[in-house]
This record gives C-alpha cells, structure tokens and sequence, in this order.
C-alpha cells in the first residue's frame, strides 16, 4: 500500500486546520460593523462645513406623548394623528370620537378601528392615572367595549 496519497491528505488537512486557527484569532465583527456603518471621520471636514448645519426636521418635540398606549392605537394610526396635530394625551382627550373617526377616515383608516373609548383612555393617561387606565383598558378588546 503506497502511504504517499495518505500523507499528502494529511498534509492538507493541516494546513486548512491552521488556517482556521489563525481566521479564529481575529474578531472580525467589529470590522464588519465599521464597513456597514462608518463613523465620521475627524480628520476628513465635511463638504459643506461651511454651511451652518439644519435643525433636524424628523426629531419629534418633547411635548408629544407615546399615543401607542391607548387601546386600539397602533403605529400606523399614531402617525395619522401626529400628523392631524394629535400629540399628546390631553389633545386626543379633547376630541370626540366622531372627530377622531374623521382623521382616519381621512388618513384611509375608515372603519378599521374605532376610537369611541380613545377621548376617555386619553384624559386618564393625561391625568397620569395609570392604574384606572389599565383597568379599563381590561374591558376592552382593540379599543372597543367588550358587549
């Protein structure tokens, strides 16, 4: 039996056993992280360093309220009613239902949800009662009284 085949097998086994070893030594995961989101460079200006740079349009003012924690309030209906002016609580609180359903309406939201307990979940968030709010949110079932 000739065992020169063998030790070439051998040979190359080893050979990609040691280079795996040294592949292993190098955490590659911050470098993958760095090429897919690269810091800024300090050293680099940036192209228009001259301009003064722009408030941020998308941040939201700190006077709004998560609007997600009334029953029945997604993400998608939370942005409808940001973007009628619906920010907080108390603005939510001091519509009606049938002004509510018209934002969705007018968002193309008609009849997929209904707001008609929305004004009164608002105005105990907005008066901090939390503990009145999830019992009466235990009533309910996507924002509607149970019958």
């Amino acid at each position: 039996m000739d065992m020169t085949a063998f030790w070439w097998f051998f040979g190359a086994l080893l050979v990609i056993f040691f280079f795996l070893f040294v592949l292993s030594l190098y955490d590659v995961g911050p470098a993958v992280k760095e090429a897919y989101h690269p810091a800024p460079s300090p050293t680099i200006p940036h192209h228009h360093a001259e301009e003064a740079p722009a408030p941020k349009a998308a941040s939201k003012p700190a006077s709004e309220d998560d609007l997600r924690k009334i029953e029945g309030i997604g993400p998608k209906i939370e942005a409808a009613l940001k973007a009628a002016g619906i920010r907080t609580f108390a603005d939510l609180a001091a519509k009606t239902p049938e002004e509510l359903q018209a934002v969705l309406d007018a968002a193309g939201f008609a009849r997929i949800s209904n707001p008609e307990t929305w004004p009164e979940q608002a105005a105990l968030a907005a008066k901090g009662d939390w503990e009145a709010l999830a019992a009466l949110q235990k009533t309910l079932k996507g924002g509607r009284r149970r019958a």
